[in-house]
């Protein structure tokens, strides 16, 4: 029988009851049809999870009890980091949760200079909310523990401020000279990954990335991929090589 996986910010202490959120929950009743001394798999996103008993239910709230141990996951050694721009909504949650899929362990996103202006003027906090809820989601389905991070930036230059030093860090754009290949990753520990709008690059943010020589600028063929697509694609490379060294 197959045990359905639930996000919980607390795994809870053993012999504890503790509650599962209101939107879980709903799920949990509403379209799982769950009942008492069913059991779940909670997980908190940050690489633990435990078999827990639902113990209490109502119309809106539920209640568990773990009843086995806590299984904790070892982070990996390996990271991968988007940095990708605020872009249409639909576009923008389904490039998050197919990254988000392919394992990508942090997202900075940044606005853009040549974005479109009625997506920067949204409000933050409930594309931040939709974030959340997406990569919850897919972490639920995929059997993944760890929560991506999430961080947003006012521009380019602040997002590559905020990449670790140690990644490899490549961007891409259709005026770059070199093909992207896989082979050049090595055994890299973190690579960073940064993609750009429909609209491209404007000028500064281009002046940017040429004047900072720990970002390479790499080219991925002569099709002009769409914005949500091209760190897709990328990411799936990136992860495939992480799986065979």
């Amino acid at each position: 029988m197959r045990i359905h996986r639930v996000y919980c910010k607390s795994v809870s202490e053993p012999d504890k009851k503790f509650n599962i959120d209101d939107t879980q929950s709903h799920h949990l009743i509403k379209a799982l049809r769950l009942k008492e001394e069913d059991l779940i798999e909670v997980f908190d996103g940050n690489g633990n999870s435990g078999i827990c008993k639902i113990v209490e239910l109502s119309n809106k709230k539920c209640k568990a009890l773990r009843v086995e141990d806590i299984k904790k996951d070892k982070p990996p050694k390996r990271k991968l980091t988007t940095v990708i721009p605020f872009i249409k909504r639909s576009n923008f949650n389904f490039m998050i949760q197919k990254l988000t899929e392919i394992g990508v362990n942090n997202f900075i996103i940044y606005k853009s200079d040549l974005s479109d202006q009625s997506i920067v003027k949204k409000d933050l906090g409930k594309i931040l909310e939709k974030i959340e809820e997406i990569t919850i989601s897919v972490c639920k389905q995929c059997g993944n523990n760890f929560l991506p991070s999430v961080s947003n930036c006012s521009s380019l230059e602040d997002a590559i401020r905020q990449i670790d030093s140690d990644n490899k860090t490549y961007i891409f754009d259709t005026e770059a000279s070199d093909y992207f290949v896989q082979e050049e990753l090595g055994d890299s520990s973190s690579v960073t990954v940064i993609t750009g709008p429909e609209s491209g690059f404007s000028k500064h943010e281009l002046e940017i990335i040429t004047n900072n020589k720990d970002v390479k600028k790499r080219y991925l063929g002569k099709n002009i991929l769409r914005s949500e697509t091209a760190p897709i694609v990328v990411s799936s490379i990136i992860r495939n090589h992480f799986g065979r060294i």
